[in-house]
């Protein structure tokens, strides 16, 4: 009787998946694909590009600068994310939430872990289909949003 059930649900779902499959097909054209994304294609520039150089960023009346090695990112390949003197924001659980700007990617998110005066994290970035992928790291305090932040362009 198990084995019974068992088949007919399976016949149910094989039909409507197939019958699915076929509207799918016979409602898509071509001259108007489906979006599988929010993509954001028109991005202003950055005022400072971590894939050149280091940031200068004044943030309450903390002097930081940022800095990422090595350079430049690749998507999928770690690296190091520094806020050079960040240890006097005075931060009791310092962590970074990095979303993409121009396309959903989740949120990723990386400890900061104190080293001297600075506060490093390692991170690796998804890849994507967009040529230019914006991503923007955001400070945290434990759960708490600083208010600072970092934008940041990964070059396909």
């Amino acid at each position: 009787m198990r084995k019974k059930i068992l088949n007919i649900f399976s016949l149910i779902f094989i039909v409507a998946g197939a019958f699915w499959i076929g509207y799918k097909s016979m409602t898509t054209s071509y001259d108007n694909p489906p979006e599988f994304a929010d993509v954001n294609t028109s991005l202003n520039p950055l005022k400072c590009d971590l894939n050149k150089g280091d940031c200068e960023i004044e943030f309450n009346d903390v002097k930081l600068k940022i800095d990422v090695t090595p350079r430049p990112i690749y998507a999928m390949r770690p690296f190091s994310f520094k806020i050079i003197g960040g240890k006097a924001l005075g931060l009791k659980e310092p962590s970074l939430a990095i979303d993409g700007i121009n396309m959903n990617m989740g949120t990723i998110k990386a400890r900061l872990d104190t080293r001297g005066d600075n506060l490093v994290a390692q991170v690796v970035l998804s890849a994507c289909v967009v040529e230019i992928m914006r991503y923007r790291f955001k400070l945290l305090d434990g759960d708490k949003d600083t208010g600072f932040f970092v934008d940041f362009d990964l070059k396909i």
